[in-house]
């Protein structure tokens, strides 16, 4: 699974293979086919935060 954001020039888009509607910026969690083919659309990755030593 990855972690997308749509990053595009409307408040949100209809991702009707998901079912869902992505606002702009709110990340989602997809499976790695479905997130290959939404980078390529210029939807932007998200990594993953990893946690600070203290």
């Amino acid at each position: 699974m990855k972690t997308v954001a749509y990053d595009g020039p409307y408040s949100a888009v209809e991702v009707p293979s998901l079912g869902l509607t992505a606002e702009k910026g709110d990340p989602i969690e997809v499976a790695e086919p479905i997130a290959q083919a939404l980078l390529r659309q210029g939807w932007q990755e998200i990594k993953a935060k990893r946690g600070t030593a203290k």
